[in-house]
Order: C-alpha cells, then structure tokens, then sequence
C-alpha cells in the first residue's frame, strides 16, 4: 500500500510513530541538547517501566502497581458532588466558560484563602481589594497542578534559567523545566534536617548557580539565572510537612526567595491529608510579606478523592496570573467549567462545606493512617509501631486475609527492607524503603547491582513495580530506594508485603 505523503513528514519527524505503543506515552525531549543527569535517569526509569509493562499480558500472574499516584479508592468529597451535580442540573451549562473562570467561584474560593490566612501586605491600588489584599484576579483555574505548574515554568523561565528542586521530589515535575529547556538542579534533602530543606543550603545554592551562570554566560544578551523553587509541602514521596513548627524555616525560605528574585512555587496539592490538624501544611503566602514573590497551587486529585477530573487552580500575583489566563486562553481557550464547580465544592468557607469537611478528612485521614501502620508492621515487624496502632493492625490482618505468612513478617519484618530514619510521613501516601542490604545478591542469573536490577527482579518474580529512587530524585545514587503508595486495599498491602519477603528470601550472596 502507498504512503501518504503527509503521514510521512509526521513520521520523519517523530521516527518512534512507525510503531503502535501501549506502554507509557513519551515523555518528551529537550529541544536544545541533553537532559540533565538526574533528569535523565527519570527517563531512564520510565523507559524501565515502558519495558515492564510490554510483558505484563505474557503471563496470567496479577500485577501489583505500587507506582501510582492514584489516591485511595474513597467516596469523593459530597460537596463537591453536589457542586457538579447543581451545575449539570442548571439551565447554563450550554455557555462556554470565561478563560479566567466564573467571577462568582472565585470570590468564593477568595473567601477560603481568606479563611486559611493568606495575606498580601503590599496590594495594588484597584477597588476591589478585599481587607487581606487580594481580589478575584489573584486566581484562576487550570486542569490539575500538572498544568498549572506547566504555564508556571513557560513564563517565568527562559532557556539555561535554574528551577532548584529538593530531592526527592515529584520526577515528573522535575521534567518539565527541562523540556522547555530551562535546567533544574537538585537540593538535596538530609537526615539530619528530617528531609526538609536547608535554607542556608538554599542560599548557597542560589548563589553558586547565579555565579556559575555568569561566568558562563558573559557577554551574551541574556544572562541565565536561578528563577524559582519548588516547595513541596507536605513533599511527595517523603510525607514531610511543614506547618506552623516550620514557621521560621518557611520564613527563611520566603526570605531568601525573595532576596534573589527567585519565585516560591508551593506546591500544596496534599495538604489536605496531613494526619495531623495542628501541623497542617502551612503555605508561604500566608506569612506576611511573601505574597507576591510565591506562586500557589492547590488541585483536588490527591485529597478529594476526584482524580479523573484533573481540577486545580493557582494563587499569585495578578501580573503571573494575567499570563497565565492568556495562556489558557491561547492553548484551549477556557478551562472546563465543570472543573470550576468542582473547585467551587471543595474550596469555599461555607458552614454547609466547613463541617463536610471536618467529618470527611477525620475519617480519610484515619484510613490512611491505617494502611501506613499496617503496611509499616508488615515490612519492619509489628514492635515498631506504638501499641495504640497494634490492634487495629491486628484487627485489620484478621478481618482481610486467610494467608497466615503475614504472621513471620509481624515477628522479624521484611529482611532486607526497612523504612530509613526520619522518612516516616506525616502526610500524603508513599513511603520510602531501603533495600541496600539486597546490593551484590542474586538468584539465578539475576544480579542486584543497581536499582534497575531490583525492580526487574520483583517484576520477574512476583510482577511488582514502584517508583525508582532516581525517579523521584533521591540525592544518593548509590542506595536501593523504591517509593511504594499505600494508597491501597488492605489486601494489597498483605499481599505484596508477603510476596516481597518470599522473593527476596530467593537471593544468595
């Protein structure tokens, strides 16, 4: 059969649609030269997984995806069910929606950043300023922090610009700079800081990036420059969060951000699943004076149990936010209305919401919290979680499964596995486990040098992957880290924490 020539120059250009694909989309390149090295061992990671799954129908074992980002499997938020199913029962729905959103919904969600404490001290001079500084044009909606972030990094970077990022972090997140060529460079999390970012480290940072860029770039038109930080809080895949005890750290952060015309952007997505209320996730624009030099995202995926709808919004500056409307209206023209509704039930400062609320997160909050401790007992033995967690860990193993070698992983734990001090979460649902014991072993002609070896282990034998430690930025190249979700059934949990022990019970030195 005869080419089309048309389809032909489509597949000049991107040689890789000579095939059909059911793995993972592309993930895209940078248009001017390499990615980054920690950049590309996220792609690296990804073409791992792309390889995994090709296999996945080869046989009829069940597949545990630990990798996903999904949140667990809960009723969504009932108001904003009731939002959604106001709006299709409307008489308007015919109408396409404004570029920057319904004004009505975002004074709404106005009132909830008031209710939460934001503040900016140093508004313009329009009418419409409310009391706190801010007005109706400090937001609009996008599909998902994803594209939030996306139109953030378009317009405040320009090519070789730095976006510092902590590690570990969100690798697909990290991507994004690169793609437009901007280049990230990681902040590394420690230890000792409980894996929440330095901000002398921060400064030095900055200031080393800024000189090298200098005596890189001198003499040309535009010299590149460090341009923003990305804050994650709480951090996935740590589960960190810094809330009102962090409150001089965020203030250094914001300080030094400021200082050096580098833009804070907060990444609040999981805030709302903090397990504890007194140290929610506190965000930076809500301590005076940092306003306007922090860049807020919140969406809905992760809390509200509404993925699929991929909801967000963005808090800023009116000049950030002015673009970013005329992105939107460039690329798509206006947002999905049904996402402002939706974001108009979850984000608003009503009684009828503010005590939904209340009952909704106390049990969600509660169900993960279970699965952590359940899947914690599981992997390090049943002593290391306090006794008040002890029977319902216990209650939970009885009630969801007759598979009795969960009993063996209550006494000694998973050898080979164990959670690395001060990476216990405090939010979200990944959790972070160490498998450098297992380095240098081996089964069969199988040999675990590197994370890749290991991951291709666990998929050969019991058909499991998670999420790479270099895919999410871990700052030791030479530890075995996986990121696990728990964001899963209970029987899940038992399954691949058992699964997990006999396979490695396999390997020989």
């Amino acid at each position: 059969m005869e080419q089309i020539k048309s389809i032909n120059r489509i597949l000049d250009i991107y040689p890789y649609l000579n095939k059909r694909h059911d793995g993972f989309p592309s993930v895209g390149q940078r248009n001017n030269g390499d990615y980054s090295k920690p950049i590309q061992k996220i792609v690296d990671g990804f073409s791992l997984y792309d390889s995994l799954i090709a296999t996945r129908f080869f046989n009829s074992m069940k597949e545990y995806n630990f990798t996903s980002g999904d949140p667990l499997a809960y009723e969504a938020f009932p108001p904003i069910k009731k939002a959604m199913h106001d709006y299709i029962e409307a008489s308007n729905i015919h109408c396409y929606p404004y570029s920057e959103g319904d004004d009505k919904i975002r004074k709404n969600i106005l009132n909830y950043l008031k209710q939460e404490g934001f503040i900016n001290n140093d508004p313009y001079k329009y009418d419409d300023i409310n009391e706190v500084g801010l007005s109706k044009y400090n937001l609009t909606f996008t599909v998902a922090t994803s594209h939030a972030f996306q139109l953030v990094m378009d317009i405040i970077t320009k090519p070789n610009d730095i976006i510092i990022v902590p590690g570990p972090n969100y690798g697909l997140f990290a991507m994004r700079p690169e793609r437009i060529n901007a280049n990230v460079v990681v902040l590394p999390l420690r230890e000792e800081d409980n894996y929440l970012p330095n901000p002398i480290m921060l400064e030095n940072l900055i200031n080393d990036m800024n000189k090298k860029l200098e005596e890189k770039y001198k003499g040309e038109e535009y010299i590149p420059k460090v341009v923003g930080f990305l804050n994650a809080n709480p951090n996935n895949p740590t589960g960190k969060v810094m809330g009102i005890k962090e409150y001089d750290r965020l203030k250094q952060i914001g300080n030094i951000c400021m200082k050096h015309g580098v833009f804070v952007i907060d990444d609040l997505v999981y805030r709302d699943i903090c397990y504890s209320e007194e140290n929610k996730a506190l965000p930076i624009a809500t301590i005076p004076g940092m306003f306007k030099n922090t860049i807020s995202l919140f969406g809905l995926s992760k809390s509200y149990g509404i993925a699929s709808l991929r909801s967000g919004f963005v808090v800023a500056d009116e000049v950030v936010i002015r673009e970013i409307v005329n992105r939107i209206f460039q690329e798509m023209d206006a947002v999905p209305a049904i996402i402002g509704e939706a974001l108009n039930g979850a984000y608003n400062n009503t009684e009828y919401r503010n005590k939904k609320y209340n009952e909704y997160f106390k049990k969600l909050r509660q169900e993960y919290i279970n699965r952590y401790q359940l899947f914690k007992s599981l992997i390090m033995g049943i002593d290391s979680i306090n006794i008040e967690h002890k029977n319902t860990v216990l209650n939970i193993l009885e009630k969801h499964t007759n598979n009795n070698q969960y009993i063996e992983l209550l006494d000694k734990g998973i050898e080979g596995a164990n959670i690395m001090p001060n990476l216990e979460p405090d939010a979200g649902f990944f959790l972070l486990l160490n498998f450098n014991q297992l380095k240098g072993k081996h089964y069969e002609n199988m040999k675990i040098n590197n994370e890749f070896d290991l991951l291709k282990y666990f998929y050969n034998t019991i058909k499991l992957r998670y999420i790479l430690g270099s895919g999410c930025l871990w700052p030791n190249p030479n530890d075995l880290i996986g990121r696990f979700t728990y964001a899963k059934s209970y029987e899940d949990l038992i399954e691949v924490s058992c699964l997990m022990n006999n396979s490695i019970k396999k390997l020989v030195k």
